[in-house]
């Protein structure tokens, strides 16, 4: 693996490829080669500081710094493929979440001799997933808050009741039918458009309890 390759094929953000470079550990010694992307995602210039692994562990997470050391001695032990999704500081302070991924090489006898591998800041992509989702729900709670409120106004309308005792007919609906609220309500507006609604509510009260 080439030292300079800078991007790969990963999530993207608004602004394009994710921050991703390259590293190569020797496992005896613990001295490293890092690309410039891999200065940057840890907040440093190309060549602000020596990379060693001592360095790298330092700027991991507390929480992932241990599951990381046994990755690296499994790979110095095994020569195996080691990847793993972690979080570390950089020289800021700020928390990054990234992805890396490391490869034994071996020596003439068949030990690892060095682990090379690369490393992509996901950080800005999972904030964007994180903030679509959220979006996603405020949007669904909405909807649904006003369907709820559109079958509490018809069920006034028909009984002259409050919202408050229209709200009770149709939570024990759901608590009946183990059906969420917004669902009942819905299914009560859909009676209500097909001329079904008195029917519905009779079967409520006398225990047809599907919605």
């Amino acid at each position: 693996m080439t030292p300079d390759l800078e991007t790969y094929l990963f999530p993207l953000t608004a602004e394009g490829a994710c921050p991703a470079g390259t590293l190569d550990l020797e496992l005896a010694s613990g001295q490293m080669i890092w690309s410039d992307g891999l200065y940057k995602i840890h907040g440093f210039h190309p060549g602000q500081v020596v990379p060693t692994l001592d360095l790298l562990m330092a700027h991991q997470h507390a929480d992932d710094r241990g599951p990381f050391q046994q990755l690296l001695r499994s790979l110095a032990d095994t020569g195996r493929q080691i990847a793993l999704l972690h979080r570390i500081i950089d020289s800021r302070g700020r928390q990054r979440q990234v992805f890396s991924s490391l490869h034994a090489t071996l020596d003439e006898s068949g030990r690892p001799e060095h682990a090379a591998g690369f490393m992509v800041d996901l950080t800005r992509t999972m904030h964007e997933e994180t903030r679509q989702a959220a979006d996603e729900a405020i949007q669904g709670a909405l909807a649904h808050k006003a369907v709820i409120e559109q079958a509490k106004g018809i069920l006034r309308g028909l009984f002259l009741i409050s919202a408050e005792e229209a709200f009770e007919i149709l939570a024990a609906q759901s608590q009946h039918t183990n059906t969420k609220l917004h669902t009942v309500a819905a299914t009560f507006i859909e009676a209500m458009d097909n001329g079904r609604a008195t029917h519905l509510l009779n079967d409520w009260k006398t225990g047809h309890l599907q919605p």
